[in-house]
């Protein structure tokens, strides 16, 4: 009888990690830059190449001050391994024209002007073709310099 035992205990727990387990997230580190130079909160955007897009594949991150990344999918800390796609924005603003009339607070925010520095080559409206590999192991980093939206 204990063989028996064995035999279902080993059965029951190989269908439990079949088909349904969750895969494995990868931890993903890395540097983006603009012409060279950080952007604090640039956002990274990240899609799966070839496969539908699931909440261990879908992945987004921001950048520090010194151009470092953070990136998470939206199942935990890191992705599923595969082929992304990789897309990026970067809003600055700026002071423009005062719009409205002349005795509005110095502090309005209706004069702040914002716009994405990211050309759309590499921005988050599908055209980037951009790539990288999440494989497994801890070693997964992401290395871009892309150029500044020209004014």
């Amino acid at each position: 009888m204990k063989p028996f035992a064995a035999l279902l205990i080993l059965t029951a727990s190989l269908l439990a990690t079949g088909c349904d387990s969750e895969p494995l997230l990868h931890p993903i580190s890395g540097q983006i830059t603009l012409d060279g130079k950080p952007y604090e909160r640039l956002i990274v955007y990240v899609r799966p190449v070839d496969e539908e897009v699931n909440q261990y594949n879908l992945g987004v991150g921001e950048t520090d001050a010194t151009g470092k990344l953070f990136l998470r999918s939206t199942a935990g800390e890191g992705l599923a391994t595969g082929k992304y796609r990789v897309s990026f924005s970067c809003i600055v603003s700026g002071k423009g024209e005062t719009i409205g009339s002349s005795d509005e607070k110095a502090d309005d925010d209706r004069r702040l002007i914002t716009k994405d520095i990211v050309p759309p080559a590499y921005g988050d409206g599908g055209e980037s073709t951009l790539e990288f590999e999440v494989v497994s192991g801890n070693d997964n980093r992401i290395e871009f310099d892309i150029p500044a939206k020209q004014s």
